[in-house]
């Protein structure tokens, strides 16, 4: 799906952490160190039955939608919100989160403490939405 995404990330630098975590058990967020893992993302996303929306905030490329209807998801489904059209990222995540207009955000930040990883878990809850952040630290 991300190929595209994939070819752009190659140039970071490569986290040591883990590369996919589910916190506090919770089933609303996953925060990921690893820029260049996207299975369980698109593992969820092909599985998804929710008809909602698939949003993804300020992406390192532009998806690949060949790739994605190959994987079986409806690219019909997909939005993407460019950076250059957002102000503040991390109060555009969480209004999309309060919205439940999304069946999943995906969206990539420099940072994501306890204190936001709390409140995107509460609005995942609310509305019934996916939530993954790929993180760079």
């Amino acid at each position: 799906m991300l190929s595209n995404y994939v070819q752009v990330q190659a140039k970071l630098p490569k986290q040591t952490h883990d590369s996919l975590i589910s916190l506090n058990g919770s089933p609303y967020l996953n925060l990921s160190y690893d820029l260049e893992n996207y299975h369980a993302l698109l593992t969820h996303i092909a599985k998804d039955q929710d008809p909602r929306w698939i949003l993804f905030i300020a992406p390192p490329g532009k998806p690949n939608f060949t790739f994605l209807q190959q994987a079986g998801i409806n690219k019909s489904r997909i939005l993407t919100l460019g950076q250059s059209k957002i102000t503040n990222q991390t109060e555009l995540l969480k209004t999309a989160l309060k919205s439940n207009n999304y069946a999943t955000v995906i969206t990539w930040l420099n940072g994501c403490d306890q204190e936001l990883q709390d409140e995107i878990n509460e609005l995942g809850a609310s509305s019934n939405s996916k939530c993954f952040i790929y993180c760079t630290q």
